[in-house]
Order: structure tokens, then C-alpha cells, then sequence
């Protein structure tokens, strides 16, 4: 025969329960649109905002090049980038549009910005000092990032102009690895330098293989970068000498960089 329950334990119980079904309902009841001020500008396309926790918030939609700071290297324009987005949004009261996910897996936020119902997102785009980075299932707004990216193109703006004005950060070189440890770099920026001795290219993917060492991988859905300033990257980069600044990640026990944009990329003369 099975005891009676405690009803102290059952009461707990209920009220846990109600307390949990509370907040989950509140969150997913939210509104899509928050007004926040900014306290602090990270980069091109993060800030913190003035909640109780100090939220950081990343930008949705896009992606500017990477700031160089202590230890990682930086990307051309990164600087250029920071600066317009402090001139949008420094000190100034924001609204977060919210999509599908509204937080990413480091905890920042999600979110379109406007200011006084411009989108900062999209003047980043305009300017030049930003890419399209659209990411399911967060999908608002993509026929208007699109355009804003044709049209920083057409005009040769920013990321889109001379690749030959985008130098590099001049601390970059200091984290130029030797290729042969690469994969000791997991999960961190740095410089490598080396001869692309293979290509290969698929539906989806080319691979600039740099001394049989690490892969340089190039998305389909990034070739119109390249393609932009008549760059075919699988002959193009064919048996010459590059030095390549990106994130390394081990896939199958060999080391490879993720590369976006042709500015990542320098052909050693």
C-alpha cells in the first residue's frame, strides 16, 4: 500500500510549478519591441544596454568585421565600423525588434535597431561596413538587408571599395602562427601564411588547401563576395603564397578558416 503524499511537499511543489509557469508565459508573451538606452558601444554590431543585467546586444542580420584587441587580430575597416555604430547609437535611447530567437548561445541579444525609427542595422549595411549574415530561423527583414547590400555595392562603399585601400590592422602580424600547430589554435583568431598548393571546389564549398596544412574554406553563400571584385577563388589563389587572418576550427582533425570576404584574404607579392 503506497503512503499519503506530504501536502507540504505537494504545496511547494504547486507553487514552484506556478512561479516557473509564470515567468514562461511573461517571456513568451513578451512584445516583440523593447525600448533600451545604450551604455556602452562593443564593436560594429554590439552593445551593451542599460537592463538590470547590462545585456549585451548582437545586431541581427549582419556581420562587420572583427575588432582587433589584445590578443585576437582585427579585420580591415573593423575601427571605421565601431565609430559609425557609435555615432548611430552612443548614449542614445534604442528599440530591440526581437525574432524568432532572441537570444544567441553566448546570451546576447538578438535584435534589429532602430533609433528614432532608423535601422541601425541597415545604415551599417549602406555604409559599407557590414555583410549579410542572415541565420535561421531568424529570417525579418531579409529582402531589405539584401538591398541595403546592393546598394553599399553598387556605390562602392566601405568593404566594397578598393580591396587594396583595405589594409590590415598593424598589429595583425603579431599572431602570425606556424601552420604546422594550427589546430592548436581551436576556437581562436589568427594569422597564417602559407602557399595554396590544392583547390577544390564543390555545389557548396572551395577549399584553399594552404601547404596541405590547414584548409581555407570559402561558403557558396559568400562567393558573390569574392565574385564582386572578379576574384574566382579556387583559381585565383591557385599556387600562391596568402596570408589569411580568421577563426580556426578542426573539422575531421584538420585545422581550416571560415573566410567571408576577399579583405581576409592577401596575396604575399
Amino acid at each position: 500500500m503506497k503512503g499519503r503524499k506530504d501536502p507540504l511537499l505537494v504545496l511547494i511543489f504547486i507553487l514552484i510549478a506556478g512561479v516557473l509557469y509564470f515567468f514562461y508565459s511573461l517571456d513568451k508573451n513578451s512584445p516583440d519591441t523593447r525600448e533600451y538606452r545604450v551604455v556602452e558601444v562593443i564593436d560594429g554590431d554590439t552593445v551593451i544596454i542599460d537592463d538590470a543585467r547590462r545585456s549585451s546586444v548582437r545586431y541581427l542580420g549582419i556581420d562587420t568585421p572583427e575588432m582587433q584587441r589584445r590578443d585576437p587580430p582585427g579585420d580591415p575597416m573593423a575601427e571605421e565600423a565601431r565609430e559609425y555604430n557609435e555615432d548611430l547609437v552612443a548614449d542614445k535611447r534604442i528599440e530591440l525588434e526581437f525574432d524568432e530567437e532572441k537570444y544567441d548561445v553566448y546570451g546576447r541579444m538578438l535584435a534589429h535597431v532602430y533609433v528614432d525609427g532608423v535601422s541601425v542595422n541597415l545604415e551599417l549595411l549602406r555604409a559599407g561596413l557590414a555583410t549579410d549574415m542572415i541565420i535561421m530561423p531568424n529570417l525579418k527583414h531579409t529582402d531589405s538587408i539584401y538591398e541595403a547590400l546592393r546598394e553599399a555595392k553598387e556605390y562602392k562603399r566601405g568593404i566594397w571599395g578598393d580591396l587594396r585601400t583595405l589594409k590590415e590592422p598593424p598589429g595583425n602580424r603579431e599572431h602570425l602562427i606556424d601552420i604546422s600547430k594550427a589546430r592548436l589554435y581551436a576556437g581562436k583568431r589568427i594569422v597564417a601564411e602559407g602557399e595554396i598548393t590544392k583547390t577544390r571546389k564543390s555545389d557548396k564549398l572551395i577549399v584553399l588547401e594552404m601547404d596541405n596544412l590547414l584548409d581555407v574554406k570559402i561558403f557558396e553563400s559568400d562567393w558573390p563576395n569574392f565574385s564582386y571584385f572578379g576574384i574566382a577563388p579556387d583559381t585565383h589563389y591557385k599556387d600562391k603564397r596568402i596570408r589569411v587572418t580568421g577563426r580556426v576550427k578542426v573539422y575531421k582533425g584538420k585545422p581550416g578558416i571560415v573566410v567571408g570576404h576577399p579583405m581576409a584574404i592577401r596575396v604575399i607579392e
